[in-house]
């Protein structure tokens, strides 16, 4: 039995950010077939587009065997490519404030994957978890050559990453890699997809920067996240979980910008409460994830919020009836 990630089926992606990666291909002199070029016409005026129309643009290039695309067309992209989110994070005053919005209004740019930031022994990790069914290496190289040209506009001068790491095998020349990553530390077929930022760089602060903008670009950011997401509360508290799991009741709540008794009240409502929430997304999360080689039990509890290996092992054997190892050796038959 094979794992496959499932996309949802109404994630979408905004318009200008595919229309900056297919301006990038024609620098690059790729043609992209003449029925994908008639769809993409079609959605014009649109701002945002189905991801699976971009699916369909990620495998044609995947189809063409030049594995450096994803590095050249991250490394191209600008501010102003990624809307509103885009203009957040230049109006940050620091990459750690950067990355907090990165985390929490990513959907923005497109529903593909979920952002996620650890504390490691190097510094500061941003983390990624896709959703992808195609194209994975192409795309997810692109994601993270973008982050580090990203964090320089951030920062306001010349930053590299100390550490990257990917979950796929090494596509193309170390040359580009280098290029697109400076001196970093770069390794293969890893846990998980990752880029780190020494604790310096992290906390670096730009002395430019207007708080003002930044106020006001984060209220745009929430009014349009608003309008994406669903709007009932019960709904918004799982896609919350969805993109950051780990998250407390209390923290949750602050997120919301509801009292915990507020939050309580309306998920009882709604026949739930937020322990069960909790569960139900960690259980489809743990389930997504465990088929992948590079997925650990302990990698998995982390990034669940789990306080040790030895909690999360006994709400997966409660979800499932089976053990970690068992699970996957199923998946696996």
């Amino acid at each position: 039995m094979n794992h496959v990630k499932r996309p949802l089926t109404k994630a979408s992606v905004t318009q200008s950010f595919t229309h900056a990666i297919v301006q990038q291909l024609a620098q690059l002199g790729v043609t992209l077939p003449d029925e994908l070029r008639q769809q993409l016409a079609q959605q014009q005026g649109q701002q945002r587009l189905p991801l699976a129309l971009q699916d369909e643009l990620w495998q044609s290039l995947e189809k063409l065997e030049r594995p450096e695309l994803g590095l050249q067309i991250g490394m191209a992209l600008q501010p102003q490519h990624f809307d509103t989110i885009g203009f957040l994070l230049l109006s940050s005053p620091s990459l750690s404030t950067a990355v907090e919005s990165l985390v929490n209004y990513s959907s923005l740019i497109g529903e593909g994957g979920i952002f996620r930031k650890a504390k490691s022994a190097q510094g500061w990790q941003v983390g990624y978890d896709d959703h992808f069914n195609v194209a994975v290496a192409l795309r997810i190289e692109a994601i993270f050559a973008s982050i580090a040209r990203g964090a320089q506009w951030v920062a306001g001068k010349s930053i590299t990453p100390v550490q990257v790491h990917f979950k796929h095998p090494r596509q193309t020349a170390m040359t580009l890699y280098q290029q697109a990553f400076g001196s970093a530390e770069i390794s293969f077929a890893q846990a998980h997809n990752t880029i780190t930022y020494s604790e310096d760089d992290w906390s670096f602060r730009q002395q430019q920067v207007n708080p003002a903008l930044q106020k006001q670009m984060l209220e745009l950011a929430k009014q349009q996240l608003a309008q994406l997401q669903p709007q009932s509360l019960t709904e918004r508290v799982e896609a919350l979980l969805q993109r950051q799991p780990w998250l407390s009741r209390t923290q949750l709540a602050t997120s919301l910008a509801v009292s915990e008794r507020t939050l309580a009240r309306h998920l009882a409502a709604a026949h739930t409460s937020y322990n069960a929430l909790s569960q139900q997304v960690k259980k489809q999360l743990a389930l997504q994830q465990v088929g992948q080689p590079q997925t650990t039990q302990s990698s998995l509890a982390d990034f669940l919020g789990y306080s040790d290996e030895q909690a999360f092992a006994k709400a997966f054997r409660r979800w499932t009836g089976m053990s970690f190892s068992e699970y996957r050796h199923l998946l696996e038959l």
